[in-house]
């Protein structure tokens, strides 16, 4: 196994919003099997859920005392609130499948802000994102083993 393209998976898939949409296809590319890039996406990507967790947490407790933190708050809740109708009917499933569908405005700082925002009791937004960010990843390398090899094609 090439140690430098794993490095880079798990790096780029912890970093905020390159994550697994960016380290699986790379890993791919790269040279790494793709149940390998996956693997490694997901394990740098589920670094993230404690620290945006705690990150949301943070933000949360400022808002209280400045008015600047509440600002930005509120401007990023309008921004998911969008989403919250899906964790009001199916509850962590719907948290975990708004993680797991990777199209641009869900993942995993979406889901962590809107379990934030619902109040989401902490074990039940660890499980949820972390399996979004597996289902993710699956669906990711599928895709990107599958464009790949049509890509070889031509």
């Amino acid at each position: 196994m090439n140690l430098y393209a794993a490095l880079k998976v798990l790096s780029i898939s912890a970093i905020p919003f390159l994550e697994l949409r960016v380290g699986i296809p790379l890993g791919i590319i790269e040279g790494l099997k793709p149940s390998v890039a996956v693997a490694l996406g997901i394990a740098g990507n589920l670094v993230q859920v404690p620290m945006v967790l705690g990150i949301m947490y943070v933000l949360r407790r400022m808002a209280l005392q400045s008015p600047w933190a509440a600002r930005w708050l509120d401007r990023f809740d309008h921004r998911v609130e969008k989403h919250q109708s899906m964790v009001r009917k199916y509850g962590w499933v719907g948290l975990a499948l708004l993680v797991g569908i990777p199209i641009p405005g869900t993942g995993l700082w979406t889901g962590a802000a809107i379990a934030s925002l619902m109040r989401v009791p902490l074990g039940f937004s660890v499980l949820a994102l972390a399996l979004g960010v597996a289902v993710s990843g699956l669906l990711i390398g599928a895709v990107s083993t599958g464009a790949i090899q049509m890509i070889k094609l031509f």
